[in-house]
């Protein structure tokens, strides 16, 4: 569970990129259903959207929320009811939201952000985490400093995604200028069943700019219940019911600073925001077993032990169908029976391996058999693996090592990008790894580029753990859950972006030609990965590894049902050839932010995905353009732009009340060898050397010269996954010392 924005989907349609003249039947209901909205939006009594002026504290600020409301119904006989959107559906199980924000506009950058709305940014508003097929209105109306109120057209609404099952939208604003108000909102239903699950709905208590009054309200019908919890010192939510039981809930916030809300900030454990779990109340049979609410249950939760229960008994119930069950234990040790054989093809004797290499030979089985083996029913879904993602491999690994005989345990924790274990309010708030007894190494899958003995970066650093295992003696027997390993934490060294440059000018010394070796340290690597690395290369490489006698073609070609598919694979292949050509040159313009020509040379050196072998290493040849500039004779190198544009600190983020959360400790380094052209000289050289040190990273330059050759290093450490807001001030220093670089030139001058 995460905070995040969401597609809406709208019942209108029209031609994406156009606005449509003559509209269908179900054009013109949506647009007389949206007039209906907007009419009984507008027509909101409520004193806080009638203010229009900014206290002068904030007079320097970007933009201010003069007002943000939502109200959030289902089945209720408020008065402020919907019917545009539940018509022909059934109300008690739809519920429904409104959003609606009034916003000043101070300055520029707050016009240009706010003069061409998605639906996204509407949408990023609501409370809900997850958006199913609903119907959306919107409602755009600016409000000029004379008083005087333009609405937006809804035929103004264009679609930019026209899809059967997805759409998305954007209204452009016209003719906004500083000191306008925008007013708008947005509207959509979310359908629930009566599945025993619950719906995640968040209030945000927070904005990157300060906001005048913040409000929710809730009228939900007798027959839901909700569970419900303040984060971060949010208020508590004022619940209770009225006469005709519907719950009643309401929060209210005046006077909100602005926070840091995007640069090494953690929402979940530094921002104040309050999370509601809404279903359907039950009372039938199994009620306690499903864990199930009672209509109208209200429960304020204050531990983790409910969310815990629930997530044991899911890997329960996954542990006792997968393993315990003889007849679907047969898959877990299918992957020992494959260990074994791969390992007898590379002359290792499995039963003699310690636990720690049988672990990583069992990874690397199921990785192999399981989900590198080829699918000649799907073959540009096969190619496309940097697409997979994975869920429960904790559970399954689990299985796998229980089958062979390794002893291991589930640990159990928050995460470093939402809350920790003891704040867990479901099951989905707690991620899984696989520990390996006794050694403090673990197993995590979720993509087929990650090795064994590693674990997702939002867990590096988590103290609070649990451990888990399973008996086989009955459904229910988890028989250990106990205080778990305190999750490792990688170094600077170890999540490194290594640059080796060796330059030369174009013949007609008008740009750079460069040969380039990159090395992806840790998590680093998985974007480039995915998109570089072809499975063709990943596939033959781990069958060479494993003595596999023949290449995949060869398979095919000897195979009575598959030879026929050879060419079409050989195309796939060679399809996907081509295409790495042009990511190879995309990633090069976004690494360098400049020009990008003639790439060549591309290839995946080392692929990274053995923890005998863990570098991501590539290499190609290009053309790097913006960079050089004639100055009569002699030639200017903008030498700094070669690491491309590092973060800058904005103004209004330079001062910082919230601690520093960082992926990951991180390094980036570049080792250059610019050749002096012939019948030139350098200047500028010692210009270039620079460094900041201090606890939290450094920034360091060197550069050396010799009559044919320029060598410059560049390194800059970010030494903590975490540093308190004291030392800020310590960060942006070999932060700005690295944007300073970027201005830095050398001089070619003709002898």
């Amino acid at each position: 569970m995460k905070f995040s924005t969401v597609v809406v989907f709208i019942a209108m349609s029209t031609i994406a990129g156009t606005t449509v003249q003559a509209q269908s039947k179900d054009e013109a209901k949506y647009r007389k259903e949206s007039e209906a909205m907007r009419k009984q939006v507008w027509a909101w009594e409520k004193p806080q959207f009638n203010v229009r002026e900014v206290p002068a504290q904030y007079n320097n600020a970007s933009k201010v929320v003069l007002a943000h409301h939502t109200e959030l119904t289902a089945d209720s006989k408020s008065k402020f009811q919907f019917y545009v959107i539940t018509f022909g559906v059934k109300k008690e199980q739809t519920l429904t939201e409104v959003v609606r924000e009034m916003v000043k506009l101070n300055d520029k950058n707050a016009v240009t952000e706010y003069s061409e709305l998605s639906f996204t940014q509407f949408q990023k508003r609501s409370g809900f985490y997850a958006v199913d097929k609903t119907t959306a209105y919107v409602g755009v109306r600016i409000i000029k400093p004379n008083g005087t109120i333009k609405e937006i057209n809804a035929d103004d609404i264009i679609l930019t995604k026209d899809g059967s099952n997805e759409k998305q939208a954007k209204v452009a604003i016209p003719d906004l200028q500083p000191g306008d108000i925008m007013d708008y909102f947005i509207a959509t239903e979310q359908q629930m069943t009566n599945d025993l699950s619950s719906k995640s709905y968040q209030v945000l208590l927070f904005d990157d700019a300060p906001i005048l009054s913040l409000s929710f309200h809730g009228q939900l019908g007798k027959k839901y219940a909700i569970d419900y919890r303040s984060y971060n010192g949010a208020p508590e939510l004022q619940v209770g019911k009225n006469d005709d039981r519907d719950i009643i809930i309401d929060v209210e916030k005046n006077n909100l600073p602005p926070f840091e809300t995007s640069l090494w900030v953690t929402p979940g454990r530094q921002l104040p925001f309050i999370r509601m779990n809404i279903s359907l109340g039950y009372r039938g049979p199994g009620r306690k077993f499903f864990n199930s609410k009672k209509p109208g249950e209200i429960n304020k939760l204050t531990s983790s032990e409910e969310a815990l229960d629930n997530k044991t008994s899911s890997l329960n119930n996954i542990y006792y169908a997968n393993y315990w069950m003889k007849a679907a234990r047969v898959q877990f040790n299918d992957i020992e029976s494959d260990a074994k054989k791969l390992s007898k093809q590379q002359d290792i004797k499995f039963k003699e391996l310690s636990d720690d290499e049988k672990a990583a030979q069992l990874f690397y089985t199921f990785r192999y058999t399981k989900l590198l083996n080829f699918d000649i029913d799907n073959i540009a879904k096969k190619i496309d693996i940097g697409s997979y993602k994975f869920n429960n491999m904790g559970i399954n690994f689990y299985c796998i090592l229980k089958a062979a005989d390794v002893e291991s345990n589930i640990t159990m924790s928050g995460t470093r990008d939402w809350i920790d274990l003891n704040e867990a309010m479901d099951a989905s708030d707690i991620s899984t790894v696989t520990n390996l007894a006794g050694s403090g190494k673990f197993l995590h899958l979720s993509n087929v580029y990650d090795i064994p003995f590693t674990i997702p970066s939002n867990l590096e650093g988590i103290t609070e753990t649990q451990n888990l295992s399973f008996t086989n003696k009955a459904t229910s027997a988890h028989n250990d859950l106990s205080t778990g390993p305190k999750m490792p934490i990688s170094t600077s060294d170890k999540n490194a972006h290594l640059e080796n440059l060796k330059i030369t000018l174009t013949s007609d010394k008008g740009a750079l030609a460069v040969k380039r070796s990159t090395t992806m340290k840790g998590y680093y690597k998985y974007d480039k990965q995915k998109d570089l690395l072809l499975y063709e290369d990943y596939l033959e490489s781990e069958r060479k590894i494993f003595h596999e006698e023949k290449t995949l073609l060869e398979d095919l070609e000897d195979g009575k049902k598959s030879r026929k598919y050879v060419d079409e694979v050989k195309s796939a292949f060679a399809e996907a050839r081509k295409k790495q050509v042009d990511a190879f040159t995309s990633e090069a313009k976004d690494n360098f932010e400049q020009e990008v020509t003639n790439m060549k040379d591309c290839k995946t050196d080392k692929l990274g995905v053995r923890h005998t072998d863990p570098d991501f290493v590539y290499s190609s040849s290009f053309t790097l353009g913006g960079m050089v500039k004639k100055a009569g004779n002699n030639i200017i190198v903008e030498i700094g732009k070669i690491q491309g544009q590092p973060l800058v600190v904005q103004p209004e983020h330079r001062k910082r009340d919230l601690d520093i959360h960082m992926p990951f400790a991180r390094s980036i380094e570049y080792q250059v060898e610019l050749a002096i052209p012939d019948g030139y000289s350098v200047e500028g050289v010692s210009a270039l050397n620079k460094k900041v040190d201090n606890e939290t990273g450094y920034f360091s330059a060197e550069a050396t010269a010799t009559d044919k050759l320029v060598t410059i290093t560049v390194k800059k450490h970010y030494l903590h996954i975490f540093e308190p807001v004291k030392n800020w001030d310590k960060l942006m220093q070999f932060m700005d010392a690295a944007n300073d670089w970027v201005n830095t030139k050398l001089l070619f001058k003709k002898k």
